[in-house]
C-alpha cells in the first residue's frame, strides 16, 4: 500500500509543481496591465512638459561637491561602450529569466508571461514619474569632455533612479521566485539571475549614466515590486517546503 502511495505522490508532484505555483484572474491583469500601462505611456507627454532644457548658466554652475559622499564614485569618464555593454548585459537579465518561466504547458506559460508583464510595466511606470519629478542630472553632466548638446538632452535629467536596474532586478526576483518554488533553490540560477543584474548596475555606473544610489533604489524597487506581485499572485491552495534532505508539500481542496 505504501509503495503505491509513493508512486502516486512521484506522479503528483510533478503536476502540483507546475499547475499551481501561480493563479492568475485574467479580467483582474487585464485591468492592472492597462492602468500600468497608460500612467507608463502618459509620462511620455508630462515628461516633456515638466522637464526643461537647462541653460549654459545651470550647467556651468553646477559643482560637483554638492553631490553626496556616497554618490562620488558616479564621476567616471563617460563611456558609450560600457553604457552598451550596460544594454547587452540586461539582455542576458532578461533572457535568463524568460527561461526560468519558460513551460511547455502553453495555459501555465500564458500565466508566467501575464505576470511578467506586469512587473515590467508597474515598475517601468514607477520609475518614469520618479524620473520626471526629481529630474536629476546624470553624472556626465558634470563631466567637462562632454559636449553642451547631449548635457541640455531631456534623458540627461533621468538619473534617479535606474530604470536599467530596477527593470533587470525587477526580472531576476521574479525569475527566481518561480524558479525556487518549481525546483528549489538554486545557487547556479541564483548567481546567473542576479549576477547579470548587478553588472547591469555596475555598467551604468562606470559608463557616468547613474550614481550608485540611483542603481541601488532601482534594484530595491524593482525587486520589491517584482516580489509583491508574484506573492500577490502565488496560489494560496499549494505550499512547498524544500529543504536539502526533504521536500514537503501540502494542498488545500
Amino acid at each position: 500500500m505504501k509503495k503505491i502511495q509513493l508512486f502516486l505522490l512521484i506522479l503528483l508532484i510533478p503536476l502540483l509543481l507546475n499547475s499551481y505555483i501561480f493563479e492568475v484572474d485574467k479580467v483582474e491583469s487585464l485591468i492592472f496591465f492597462s492602468s500600468a500601462l497608460a500612467l507608463d505611456l502618459s509620462n511620455n507627454y508630462f515628461d516633456r512638459q515638466l522637464i526643461e532644457t537647462p541653460t549654459n548658466f545651470e550647467l556651468d554652475t553646477l559643482d560637483k561637491d554638492d553631490v553626496p559622499f556616497f554618490d562620488k564614485l558616479g564621476f567616471q569618464p563617460y563611456s558609450a561602450t560600457l553604457k552598451d555593454f550596460s544594454d547587452y548585459v540586461a539582455y542576458l537579465a532578461l533572457g535568463s529569466t524568460l527561461f526560468c518561466l519558460y513551460e511547455s504547458d502553453k495555459r501555465i506559460l500564458m500565466d508566467n508571461l501575464i505576470i511578467f508583464g506586469e512587473i515590467m510595466v508597474a515598475q517601468s511606470a514607477i520609475c518614469k514619474w520618479t524620473k520626471t519629478l526629481t529630474h536629476r542630472y546624470r553624472p556626465f553632466v558634470y563631466d567637462e569632455d562632454v559636449s553642451d548638446d547631449k548635457k541640455k538632452q531631456r534623458n540627461s535629467q533621468h538619473s534617479f533612479y535606474s530604470m536599467h536596474s530596477s527593470t533587470v532586478f525587477a526580472a531576476a526576483t521574479s525569475g527566481y521566485y518561480y524558479y525556487s518554488i518549481n525546483y528549489g533553490h538554486n545557487i547556479f540560477v541564483g548567481s546567473l539571475l542576479f549576477g547579470s543584474a548587478g553588472a547591469t548596475a555596475i555598467l551604468r555606473v562606470a559608463s557616468a549614466q547613474h550614481f550608485p544610489s540611483d542603481v541601488i533604489v532601482g534594484a530595491i524597487v524593482g525587486s520589491g515590486i517584482s516580489y509583491i506581485i508574484c506573492k500577490y499572485h502565488q496560489n494560496k491552495k499549494l505550499k512547498l517546503s524544500f529543504g536539502y534532505d526533504s521536500v514537503d508539500i501540502s494542498y488545500r481542496f
